[in-house]
């Protein structure tokens, strides 16, 4: 197996690709400044609970976000073959608001000033 691969698949363990989630939710200015993390999935949004679910049977990971009466769940999961093709690794990103409708999605790179840059699809 080429050392690329490996590497590729080291990155995509569940912890690096929750510790890249939460750099993108952080540096994206999608959420306030004052919103926090919820962890346990009875305490969100019945709609939000249903898509978290789903997202850890696809072995996808999710990060849930709060702040007054908004809440924001992101899901994301590491793409090998973009991740090979651009040569940085690449996270498909869903961003769901409190009402479980897709609020964006697409695939994105860490860039090396700490922002996160969209890859066209």
């Amino acid at each position: 197996m080429p050392a690329e691969t490996i590497r590729l698949r080291t990155l995509q363990q569940p912890s690096h690709v929750e510790r890249l989630l939460e750099a993108f939710s952080a540096r994206n200015d999608i959420l306030p400044g004052d919103a926090y993390r919820i962890r346990d999935p009875a305490a969100l949004p019945v709609s939000l609970q249903r898509l978290a679910s789903k997202a850890s049977l696809d072995g996808r990971v999710w990060m849930c976000w709060a702040r007054a009466m908004r809440t924001w769940l992101f899901t994301g999961e590491m793409s090998l073959d973009a991740s090979r093709e651009r040569r940085a690794t690449v996270l498909h990103i869903n961003v769901y608001g409190e009402d479980g409708n897709l609020q964006e999605a697409g695939s994105w790179k860490p860039h090396h000033d700490g922002n996160w840059q969209r890859c066209a699809d």
